[in-house]
């Protein structure tokens, strides 16, 4: 974000507000245009502008670090909550033995990876299996919200997983019910379609 201010006076842009308000000759148009523009990043769940300067940071530093299944190139087009939650997660190939005890079929499963939480996986490192696992084997399944909710569900009770991400998801989620505002319509699945390319070809 831009600098502190520490000249104890309004910034031009405040400034420019208040001309606005003093103004007579100020349109009822100009404060609809003010006021669609100041609200434009909210409606499409985008708060870094309104976030505290730790999840701002948490926001960063997700943005900064390399995935398999997230790129940069997808941060401008889903939410800052979606971004990050699909971020939590990376790739790992499960045995056969691991996919027929969750009741799944090693040969419907392919060569699909599944994913495991990335901060369990880091501190589990050389271990089999642990808690954050999951195994979309379709699309659909991948879309399905019981999923994206497991993944939050974990992360928020994971030992290995810092306060300050998890209170970024407490903050993201405040936001977007004091804004009343809900993912545009196929933004989530276009998102996870991308995801799913990836998936499809980590193996292949």
């Amino acid at each position: 974000g831009a600098p502190p201010n520490r000249t104890n006076l309004p910034s031009k842009g405040v400034m420019a507000i208040i001309r606005a308000a003093e103004s007579p000759a100020t349109s009822a148009a100009f404060w609809k245009i003010y006021a669609s523009s100041k609200d434009k990043n909210a409606e499409m769940m985008k708060f870094e502008h309104l976030a505290s300067e730790s999840t701002r940071r948490v926001i960063t530093n997700a943005r900064k670090q390399a995935s398999p299944f997230v790129y940069p190139q997808d941060f401008p087009t889903i939410s800052d909550f979606e971004f990050l939650l699909h971020k939590q997660v990376s790739p790992f190939r499960p045995p056969s033995t691991m996919l027929e005890e969750n009741g799944i079929s090693p040969d419907d499963f392919g060569a699909l990876p599944g994913l495991c939480c990335k901060h369990c996986a880091r501190a589990h490192t050389g271990q089999d299996q642990h808690t954050g696992m999951w195994f979309p084997t379709n699309f659909q399944s991948l879309c399905d919200t019981s999923l994206s909710q497991s993944i939050l569900a974990h992360i928020m009770a994971c030992p290995n997983v810092s306060r300050d991400l998890k209170d970024a998801f407490d903050e993201l989620r405040r936001l977007a019910s004091e804004h009343s505002v809900t993912a545009k319509r196929g933004s989530k699945r276009k998102f996870l379609e991308k995801i799913w390319g990836r998936m499809d070809n980590y193996y292949g």
